[in-house]
């Protein structure tokens, strides 16, 4: 329950995996992500933010539900309700196709399988519920943790495309057919 003057997204999903529950931003995951937002940890998503340019990417969590019906959901572990990283489709351009995204937010998170699973979640939800036929992954060429997660969830590299918002960088196709059974 949000503390008084904290308001809610309201209609966005919930995605249950064996571990995880993935579900909309809410105002309590902000120190978690700050501190995620601010740290090396983004060195390949732009880099570590001033608190300022942090709390902004955070309102966009919130600001992109309204303005598209979809977005990032935040992973959270079942059993400790902690925050683990957001996960989920981005398209802040109608010409854009859809990217999907991930991003964990401590080091502790790490080498348990949860990006995996939770990047998983998200695939078949924006194929199955939404009805996607595609979507993007843009990796930057040097984080190889998100290059062995877009294989392992169905993504197929595309030869000489690259990112639009960075150049050092991979881009993955996903088709509806192939995700849903990865």
């Amino acid at each position: 329950m949000p503390a008084p003057g904290h308001p809610m997204l309201t209609g966005t999903p919930v995605l249950r995996t064996d571990r995880l529950v993935l579900r909309g931003p809410e105002a309590a995951d902000w120190p978690v992500f700050r501190t995620f937002a601010m740290s090396d940890r983004t060195r390949y998503v732009g880099g570590a933010k001033t608190e300022g340019e942090a709390a902004q990417k955070f309102a966009a969590f919130f600001g992109h539900w309204v303005l598209r019906g979809f977005g990032r959901l935040i992973a959270v572990d079942q059993g400790s309700d902690q925050p683990l990283g957001h996960f989920g489709p981005m398209q802040w351009s109608d010409a854009d196709e859809v990217e999907l995204t991930w991003s964990l937010w401590a080091p502790a998170a790490e080498g348990k399988g949860y990006a995996t699973e939770a990047a998983r979640a998200i695939g078949k939800w924006v194929f199955e519920t939404l009805g996607l036929v595609s979507a993007r992954a843009c990796v930057h060429r040097d984080n190889l943790a998100s290059h062995a997660i877009a294989r392992r969830i169905g993504g197929r590299l595309r030869p000489g495309e690259r990112p639009d918002w960075f150049d050092d960088g991979a881009v993955y196709g996903f088709a509806a057919a192939e995700m849903v059974r990865a």
